[in-house]
């Protein structure tokens, strides 16, 4: 199944006084990995929270394949094939590595709650197909040393990881990651963009990428768009947005686009 061309109309959500996101209209296309970037409090977080059903856009609409899915709940945006990870780490602490991948894979497992109870050979096999695929899942984001190890005890990169395997528990065909690289040390970084583009051509899904490390937007991008203060300043390609002035000012200043070698 390939992944979903998401597309964005004129989307506004505002909180009292404060405009979060004002009028961003994007389209994706199938299998891109398309960067959201820009400084803090431009509206990157809101925006992902507009796409997962978080909170309601005030106006505007979000497409999924043609499919207006605009205001749903988080179960259902989640049942139509979005993951997503979180700024802050959320893994479950006091679970396994293993364990908090099947409960991302809970809404795939089909089984009663009679047969789970009676321990019906269907309920067996669907448990131990989806523990197998768990599996996978922890060895692609190189954690299937962990499998049996407590969650909150892994080093914080591999709970980014984690993060990432169970969102693809979900099999979603859209997947939003907000800051994966937070926290990560350079070498950390180098692996999770290499993760990120093997995710990509493997299950040949959607991304939306949020993230303040530039040298990995660059690298891992087919477009970007920026935000600053809720609205788009620019959208393009990842070398056309390194060198735009508009882009360069809102991370560095006015005057910043001036110098000769103004880019990220």
């Amino acid at each position: 199944m390939s992944g979903y061309t998401v597309k964005a109309t004129d989307l506004t959500k505002c909180f009292g006084g404060l405009m979060a996101v004002n009028k961003v209209s994007l389209t994706i296309e199938s299998g891109q990995i398309y960067s959201i970037i820009g400084p803090n409090g431009a509206g990157k977080t809101t925006f992902f929270n507009l796409f997962t059903g978080i909170y309601t856009p005030d106006s505007g609409s979000i497409t999924l394949d043609g499919k207006d899915v605009t205001g749903l709940s988080p179960d259902r945006i989640a049942a139509l094939g979005v993951g997503r990870t979180f700024q802050n780490i959320r893994v479950f602490g006091a679970m396994t590595a293993l364990e908090n991948i099947l409960i991302g894979m809970h809404g795939h497992i089909k089984t009663s709650y009679a047969a789970a109870i009676l321990r019906t050979p269907h309920t067996v096999a669907q448990e131990r197909l989806a523990e197998e695929h768990a599996l996978e899942l922890l060895s692609l984001v190189g954690l299937s040393h962990r499998a049996g190890e407590i969650a909150g005890g892994l080093a914080y990169g591999e709970q980014r990881r984690l993060e990432i395997a169970r969102a693809l528990a979900l099999k979603p065909r859209l997947l939003l990651l907000d800051e994966p690289a937070a926290g990560m040390n350079p070498k950390e970084t180098a692996t999770l963009m290499e993760m990120v583009k093997r995710i990509r051509t493997e299950f040949g899904l959607t991304i939306i990428l949020i993230e303040h490390d530039m040298e990995m937007v660059m690298n891992v991008s087919d477009s970007i768009t920026v935000l600053e203060y809720g609205s788009v300043i620019a959208s393009g390609l990842p070398a056309e947005i390194r060198k735009n002035p508009k882009v360069i000012e809102a991370y560095l200043g006015t005057g910043a686009a001036s110098g000769e070698n103004a880019a990220f």
